[in-house]
C-alpha cells in the first residue's frame, strides 16, 4: 500500500487506501488479501471461482451471509439453498419456493401477547434498520460488511453483526453495482446470478436483481425483493415497501404477512401496528383484528390519547362479551395507565367495574380516591410484610358523591375486610340511597357482605328490598333466604325459598329447600318442591337427579326406576324392536351401530327421535360417574323387586348412549345378566358366545361356567355347533370344557356321543363327577325298549356308579346315596333304590342346615319314595313322606 492515505472517486466507485502502518494489529487480521479480478472484456477475464478459492469460500460458508439473520427460520440454510438454486435455474416456480418459504414460518396475530409482555425498552434494533436508499448506496459503494464496532471512551458497543460474503465474492458483488450503475444490466444480471450460485443464501444480489426488474419487470421486481427479506428478515422498510405493493395489487395476504414480519422486528412501531389492524379490518377477520388492537394499546403514543381511550372501551366491551373480564381490565388499565385525565365518569365507572369483577379491590380504592373526595387514613404496621402493612381504619365519605360511585367504595371496602367500618357502610347507603330508586346498589352491596360471611349486615340491606315495591324480586328473596338459612334460622328461611319458588321456579331454591325440608324430616314436601312437570316444563337433570337419589332413600322404588330411567333416556335412542335391540348390543363401533338403529326405523316407518322430555343445559349436571352409580343402582332394585323385564331394557337402551361408551364392556356384561334373569334364550346366547371369541383365556373356568349357566337357564340348544368347530379351531382346549359338549348329546337323546365322549374325559380326568355321567349314559341305553344286553349294561352302570360312590368324599353321603337311588330306581330296584334313598334322608352335615336351598336334598328324596311306594299300593307310607318332608 502507498504510504500516503487518501480517496480517489472513479466513476461513483469510492476508493480509500490505508498505510499498513497505521492500522491496529489487532485489526489488522480483519483484512484478507485479495486477487484482482478482471473485468468481462479483458483478457483472462471470467466469472468462475477457481476451485480451490471455491472450497475455502465453502468452508467459510458458516461464517458468511448463510449464517444471517435469516437462521432463525424453521427451514434448514441446506433446504433454502436448494430451493433458491431451483427457483434461479427455473426448476421451480415462484408460486412453489414462495410456499416452501412461507411453510412453517407465518407470523401467528395470536401471539402477539408475547411481544406486548416484552420489557417497555425493548430490544435495540439492528444495523440493518436503516432507510433502504442509504442500505442502496453501501452496496454499490461495495461496502458489504455492514456495522463495524465503535468504541467510546474506552467502552464497546457492540452492534449486530451482519456476516460477510467472501473476499473475493465481495468484489464480484461490486462489480454487478458498479455494472449496473453503469447501465449495463445484463451483466449486473449475470453477475448477481453467479454469487447466488455460490452462496444462495446472500441477500445482497437479490436487492440488486430488484432494482434490476423493478421498471422493466414488476412481477419479478416483487419476487426477488421478498426473497431478499426473507434473507435478510430485519430490514424493515424493506418489508414494509412490499407490504404497500402487495397491497396496491390487491394480494393482502401477503401484505399482512409483511407486516407482520415487520413489526417482529420494530414492535414499538405504532403505525405499522394501525397499518396491519386497517388490513384486518379491510379482509373482516374483526377477532385477528382485535387481538392486534390489544397487543397495540402499549405503543399508542399518548398525543393519540382520545383514540387509545375508545379503542380500549371497544375491546373491553367485545372481551365482556366473550367472558374474559381479565382482558377487558387490562385493555382498561392500559389506557387509563397513559391518559387518565381523559376518562370520563362513565369511563372510569367501567374501569372500577372491571377492577372489582377481577378481585384488583385495593386499585379501585385508588381510583376512587384520585377522582371523589373520599378521604381514606391508612395505618402502618412496621412489623408486618410490607406488601400487608397498609391497613385501613377510617374513610371520610362525603355527602355529594355519585351513586354508582358510592355503591362501588362500598364494595371495595368489604371486599378489602374493613369489618370495623360494615355497620358505617350499611348505615351510609340506608341514609343517602332510595331503596325504591336503587335498589340495585342495595343489592349489590348485600351481595358483597354475603361473599365475605357477614350475613346480619347483609339482612338489615335486603329486609327494606323484600319490603320495597319495585324490587321485591325473586333474585332479592333468594339471597334473602340464603342469608337466614346462613344463620341457622331455617324456619323462615323455609318460607323465603317458597316465596322465591312462588314468584319464579328457580331451581337452585328448589334444591335447597328440598334439602332444608329433607333435613326437618318433612320427605313428603321434600319430593314435592323437587317435581317437575315434563310435559309443560323443560326439566333439569340436577333437579330430577336428586328427586332419583331422595326416592330411592325414602323407599319410593318404582317412582325411582321410573324418574331414574327418564334421567337417563336423555342420552340414549330409544328402543323398540328386538332388531334394534340386537344391532343395539352386538355392534361395536358406535357410528355403525347409530346407523343400524335409524335404517332399522325407516324400514319400519319409524319416528328416530320420539317424543322425549325437554332436558335444559346447565354445567350443573350430574358426572358421568354419578350417573353410572344411578345405573347401578337402579339394576340393584330392579334385581330385588325381580323385574328383569326393566333391567334388560334399561341395560339394552344404554348402550345407544354414547355418553356411556367407556362403559360399554360392562353394559355387555350387564346385558348378559339381564337375559338370563328374564330368560332371553336368542341374546343371552349371543352375548356369551361373543364374550367366548373376544376372551384371550379361553380355558377360563368362570367363562364357561357362565356359558353353562345360559345353556341351562335359556334351554338354547344352538351352541353344539358352535363348540364344535371351535374344538376344531382350538385343538388344545382344556379337556373338562368338552362335557359341554358330551351334556348336548347326552341331552339330545344320541347317547353313544355322549358315552364316547364322557369315555374319553374321564381316561384323562379320572374325575367321579364323569364317572357319574358315564353311569347316567348307560342307564340311559339300558333303559331304551330296543337295547340288547341291558343286564350288561346295567351291571357296567353299576360299576361306574361304585367309582363315582367311592371317588366322592363321605361328607357328601345325602348327594352320593340320591344319585345311586336314582340310577335304581331308573332301572327298576326298588328295593336298592329304596335303601339309598333313607341312607340319603339319615345324612346330616352342618352345611346342609346352613344353605338348605342349595343343598337339602330331603324334598326330592321323599318324593320319589312316595312314588315307589305308590307304584306298590303303599298309600300309607308314600302319605307318610310327603307330609313329612314336603312343604307347598
Amino acid at each position: 500500500m502507498s504510504s500516503a492515505s487518501g480517496a480517489s472517486e472513479q466513476d461513483g466507485v469510492v476508493i480509500e487506501e490505508l498505510d499498513e502502518m497505521q492500522i491496529d494489529p489487532d485489526e489488522r487480521s480483519e483484512f484478507v488479501e485479495a486477487s484482482s479480478i478482471p473485468l468481462f472484456g479483458e483478457p483472462g477475464a471470467s466469472i468462475i471461482i477457481p476451485p480451490q478459492q471455491r472450497r475455502r469460500k465453502r468452508r467459510s460458508t458458516a461464517a458468511s451471509t448463510s449464517m444471517s439473520e435469516s437462521e432463525t427460520d424453521d427451514e434448514s440454510p441446506q433446504q433454502k439453498e436448494m430451493w433458491i438454486k431451483k427457483f434461479i435455474s427455473g426448476e421451480m416456480s415462484y408460486q412453489e419456493y414462495q410456499a416452501k418459504m412461507q411453510q412453517g414460518v407465518d407470523i401467528e396475530l395470536e401471539d402477539e401477547e408475547e411481544i406486548v409482555a416484552r420489557p417497555r425498552g425493548g430490544r435495540k434494533s439492528s444495523g440493518f434498520d436503516k432507510d433502504y436508499s442509504t442500505s442502496r448506496k453501501d452496496a454499490l459503494r461495495g461496502n458489504l460488511q455492514g456495522p463495524q464496532q465503535v468504541k467510546v471512551e474506552g467502552k464497546a458497543s457492540m452492534k449486530r453483526h451482519r456476516r460477510m460474503l467472501p473476499p473475493a465474492l465481495q468484489g464480484l458483488m461490486g462489480q454487478a453495482n458498479l455494472c449496473y450503475a453503469r447501465g449495463d444490466a445484463e451483466m449486473a444480471k449475470q453477475l448477481c446470478l453467479e454469487i447466488v450460485r455460490q452462496v444462495p443464501l446472500a441477500h445482497e444480489p437479490f436487492i440488486t436483481l430488484a432494482q434490476i426488474y423493478e421498471t422493466e419487470d414488476p412481477e419479478k421486481f416483487l419476487q426477488f425483493s421478498l426473497i431478499a427479506a426473507h434473507l435478510n428478515p430485519s430490514d424493515v422498510e424493506q418489508w414494509v415497501r412490499i407490504a404497500e405493493i402487495s397491497e396496491e395489487r390487491g394480494n393482502l395476504d401477503q401484505a399482512l404477512t409483511c407486516y407482520s414480519r415487520a413489526i417482529k422486528t420494530d414492535p414499538k412501531n405504532f403505525d405499522l401496528r394501525m397499518k396491519r389492524v386497517q388490513l384486518l379490518e379491510k379482509k373482516g377477520e374483526e377477532k385477528q383484528a382485535f387481538k392486534c388492537y390489544f397487543a397495540m394499546l402499549p405503543y399508542i403514543p399518548k398525543e393519540r390519547g382520545e383514540f387509545l381511550v375508545e379503542t380500549a372501551k371497544r375491546l373491553a366491551k367485545k372481551f365482556h362479551e366473550e367472558s374474559n373480564i381479565t382482558a377487558a381490565m387490562e385493555a382498561m388499565d392500559r389506557a387509563y395507565g397513559t391518559v387518565p385525565e381523559l376518562f370520563s365518569v362513565e369511563d372510569i365507572n367501567l374501569f372500577l367495574e372491571l377492577l372489582i369483577a377481577t378481585g384488583n379491590y385495593r386499585r379501585a380504592l385508588d381510583v376512587l380516591m384520585v377522582h371523589t373526595s373520599v378521604e381514606v387514613h391508612e395505618m402502618v404496621n412496621e412489623e408486618e410484610e410490607p406488601t400487608s402493612r397498609r391497613s385501613i381504619y377510617t374513610v371520610v365519605i362525603p355527602d355529594v358523591i355519585i351513586l354508582d360511585f358510592r355503591t362501588k367504595l362500598a364494595v371495595v371496602l368489604i371486599h378489602l375486610k374493613c369489618e370495623h367500618l360494615f355497620e358505617m357502610i350499611v348505615t351510609n347507603i340506608l341514609t343517602n340511597i332510595n331503596v325504591e330508586e336503587a335498589g340495585d346498589c342495595y343489592l349489590d352491596i348485600a351481595e358483597s357482605l354475603m361473599k365475605e360471611e357477614s350475613y346480619h349486615f347483609a339482612l338489615k340491606l335486603l329486609v327494606p328490598l323484600i319490603k320495597s315495591e319495585n324490587f321485591s324480586l325473586a333474585a332479592v328473596w333468594l339471597r334473602y333466604a340464603d342469608c337466614l338459612r346462613a344463620i341457622g334460622d331455617y324456619n323462615e328461611s323455609i318460607k323465603a325459598y317458597k316465596k322465591v319458588i312462588s314468584l319464579a321456579q328457580h331451581l337452585d331454591a328448589r334444591l335447597t329447600l328440598s334439602a332444608l325440608l329433607k333435613q326437618q324430616g318433612n320427605y313428603e314436601e321434600a319430593l314435592k318442591a323437587l317435581e317437575q312437570d315434563p310435559e309443560t316444563e323443560v326439566m333439569d337433570a340436577e333437579l330430577l337427579y336428586e328427586r332419583c337419589l331422595m326416592l330411592k332413600e325414602v323407599g319410593k322404588y318404582d317412582e325411582f326406576l321410573s324418574a331414574g330411567f327418564m334421567l337417563l333416556m336423555r342420552h340414549c335412542i330409544p328402543l323398540r324392536s328386538r332388531l334394534e335391540m340386537g344391532s343395539a348390543i352386538s355392534i361395536v363401533r358406535y357410528h355403525e351401530m347409530i346407523k343400524s338403529i335409524q335404517d332399522i326405523k325407516v324400514s319400519r316407518q319409524e319416528p328416530f327421535d320420539e317424543a322425549a322430555p325437554e332436558f335444559s343445559r346447565s354445567e350443573n349436571e350430574p358426572s358421568i360417574e354419578a350417573e353410572w352409580d344411578l345405573v347401578l343402582s337402579l339394576l340393584q332394585v330392579a334385581e330385588v323387586l325381580k323385574k328383569f323385564a326393566f333391567f334388560q331394557k334399561l341395560v339394552f337402551t344404554l348402550c345407544t348412549a354414547k355418553r356411556f361408551y367407556s362403559y360399554r364392556t360392562e353394559l355387555q356384561c350387564l346385558a348378559l345378566y339381564g337375559c338370563l334373569y328374564n330368560r332371553d334364550p336368542v341374546f343371552a346366547y349371543n352375548l356369551i358366545r361373543d364374550r367366548v371369541n373376544r376372551d384371550k383365556r379361553l380355558n377360563n373356568p368362570r367363562l364357561w361356567n357362565l356359558f353353562n349357566l345360559v345353556i341351562l337357564v335359556t334351554g338354547d340348544i344352538r351352541y353344539n355347533r358352535y363348540l364344535m368347530r371351535l374344538f376344531e379351531r382350538l385343538p388344545k382346549i382344556d379337556v373338562n370344557i368338552r362335557v359341554l359338549q358330551a351334556n348336548y348329546h347326552l341331552n339330545a337323546g344320541t347317547y353313544k356321543y355322549a358315552l364316547n365322549d364322557y369315555s374319553k374325559i374321564y381316561q384323562k380326568t379320572n374325575d367321579p363327577i364323569h364317572a357319574l355321567l358315564i353311569a347316567v349314559t348307560l342307564t340311559q341305553i339300558a333303559c331304551q325298549k330296543f337295547t340288547t344286553k341291558k343286564q350288561a349294561l346295567a351291571a357296567q352302570a353299576i360299576g361306574f356308579i361304585e367309582k363315582y360312590r367311592k371317588g366322592r368324599p363321605s361328607e357328601l353321603a345325602n348327594e352320593i346315596h340320591y344319585n345311586i337311588g336314582r340310577m335304581y330306581h331308573q332301572l327298576g330296584l326298588h328295593n336298592m333304590a329304596v335303601e339309598h334313598y333313607k341312607r340319603a334322608l339319615e345324612a346330616t352335615h352342618p352345611l346342609i342346615g346352613e344353605y338348605p336351598e342349595y343343598l337339602d336334598l330331603r324334598a326330592e328324596i321323599a318324593f320319589n319314595l312316595s312314588s315307589i311306594y305308590r307304584s306298590n299300593n303303599n298309600f300309607e307310607l308314600a302319605r307318610k313322606y310327603m307330609y313329612e318332608y314336603i312343604e307347598i
